[in-house]
C-alpha cells in the first residue's frame, strides 16, 4: 500500500499549553478556532470546582459513546487533555486516566472529565463515577452544564444503540431526539441514538 509522505505542515494537530511547560496540554484539530490559548492561559491556576454525576462505569467499559454524546451536544468540541505525572501527582489535576482526559472550553473556563471509586454494584462488581472539574471564572457553570450532559446521555441514550448515515439531504438536526448532523465539507454526517 503506498502511503504519500506528509510534511510538518500536514499536521491537523493544534496543542494548547495550559502551564507554559508542557505538564498539562490541550489536542485539539488545528481548524478548532473556538478554542483560544491566550483566554485559557492560567485557568489553572484558579480554584476549582468539581461537579458528579452519579454516573457509574465498570472498570474496562469503554467511555467511547459518551464522549461521542459529549461532542454532538457541547458548543466546543472534546479534546484530549495530556497530563504529565508531575502535574498529576501535585494535585494541579485529577485527570479521568494517568496521563489523559477529555477536556472542553469556553473562553477562558476550562471542564475536564474525570473519575472515583463508586459503591459497588449488586454483585460486588467495582464501579466508578463520572465528574467534571471546572476551573476558570465560568468553571462552575460549564462543569455543572457537561455533567448534566452525561447524567442526560446515561438516562436516555445510553442503552440506545448508534447509527450513522452519509445522505446528500440529511433530515434536520433534533439534539432532543438523539439526532446530530455533523456538517461536512463534501458529506454531512449524521448521528442518531436510536
Amino acid at each position: 500500500m503506498f502511503m504519500p509522505l506528509r510534511g510538518i505542515g500536514d499536521d491537523a494537530r493544534r496543542v494548547i499549553d495550559l502551564t507554559g511547560d508542557g505538564q498539562v496540554t490541550l489536542q485539539t484539530h488545528k481548524d478548532n478556532t473556538d478554542t483560544d490559548a491566550g483566554a485559557l492561559a492560567g485557568a489553572l491556576d484558579t480554584g476549582r470546582c468539581e461537579a458528579w454525576t452519579g454516573v457509574g462505569f465498570v472498570p474496562r467499559e469503554s467511555f467511547e459513546w459518551l464522549y461521542l454524546w459529549l461532542s454532538c451536544r457541547l458548543a466546543n468540541p472534546l479534546m484530549r487533555m495530556n497530563v504529565e505525572p508531575a502535574a498529576r501527582d501535585s494535585g494541579l489535576v485529577a485527570p479521568m486516566f494517568p496521563t489523559t482526559a477529555m477536556a472542553t472550553t469556553r473562553g477562558g473556563d476550562l471542564a475536564y472529565l474525570t473519575i472515583r471509586a463508586a459503591e459497588p454494584g449488586p454483585d460486588g462488581t467495582k464501579r466508578y463515577e463520572v465528574g467534571v472539574i471546572g476551573h476558570g471564572p465560568g468553571a462552575e457553570e460549564l462543569a455543572h452544564r457537561v455533567a448534566e450532559e452525561v447524567r442526560v446521555w446515561d438516562r436516555d441514550h445510553r442503552n440506545r444503540r448508534v447509527r450513522f448515515e452519509l445522505s446528500d439531504t440529511p433530515v434536520a438536526s433534533d439534539p432532543e431526539a438523539g439526532r446530530f448532523v455533523l456538517d461536512r465539507p463534501h458529506h454531512p454526517v449524521t448521528v442518531i441514538w436510536q
